[in-house]
């Protein structure tokens, strides 16, 4: 569903009640959520305001969508990000899962992470102008086993080619195991290369397989 705003204080404000509202039904249901988040500029404001509503965050779990293979103390690492912007105020009772544990090496840090076994409730992503979403660049050589939904890893390995860092992101199986997507993006130019992959499916536009799939709900929040 395609949710649209004249601007990013309205926008941000609907999209957090919209997230504290779906987990809460899942703490209802199950006295507990899991919520998986991405990094980047774009959900700071999202992330700050959420932090601040009112509910039983310690019966969330926060994890990450990807995580770029850096200690958690990087400027870019996401992990950082979210401690910084999300894990305060009423959101510091939550849990959190990391990804990221150089100098472990990437393999162990797969298998660390694929060990987690939590339902993610909703998973709020972003889109690059590449069309990628979570980690899922096009061109990187580990993308066609990243979009393969036969396979059951939750996370993999990924190389992008024109982004930095290696990174360790949820697979396309895994984003379609989740209770919930929603994507958060802003600029015409994004609103474009949505529109472009919402007429086909197309691993040079990953973000396409999100668009056409219909088993999880899927909410586009967008503002100029």
């Amino acid at each position: 569903m395609w949710h649209e705003y004249p601007d990013a204080a309205s926008c941000i404000v609907d999209l957090a009640a919209h997230i504290a509202a779906v987990l809460r039904r899942d703490i209802a249901d199950s006295q507990q959520a899991g919520l998986a988040v991405s990094g980047g500029r774009s959900p700071i404001a999202l992330f700050d305001a959420l932090s601040q509503i009112q509910l039983d965050w310690e019966l969330v779990t926060i994890t990450l969508v990807d995580e770029r293979y850096l200690p958690s103390t990087h400027a870019d690492s996401n992990e950082r990000l979210v401690r910084k912007h999300l894990l305060q105020n009423r959101a510091a009772a939550a849990g959190f899962l990391s990804l990221a544990y150089p100098p472990e090496g990437m393999q162990a840090n797969l298998l660390r992470a694929n060990r987690q076994k939590h339902h993610i409730t909703l998973a709020v992503l972003g889109m690059g102008e590449d069309g990628h979403t979570a980690s899922l660049f096009p061109g990187a050589p580990q993308l066609a086993r990243a979009l393969d939904t036969a396979r059951d890893d939750r996370y993999v390995h990924v190389s992008p080619a024109k982004a930095p860092y290696e990174r360790i992101s949820l697979s396309l199986n895994a984003l379609m195991h989740t209770g919930g997507l929603v994507l958060y993006i802003s600029g015409q130019a994004k609103r474009s290369v949505y529109e472009t992959a919402a007429r086909k499916v197309t691993s040079a536009l990953p973000i396409s397989y999100l668009i056409a799939q219909k088993e999880v709900p899927f909410d586009v929040y967008w503002h100029p």
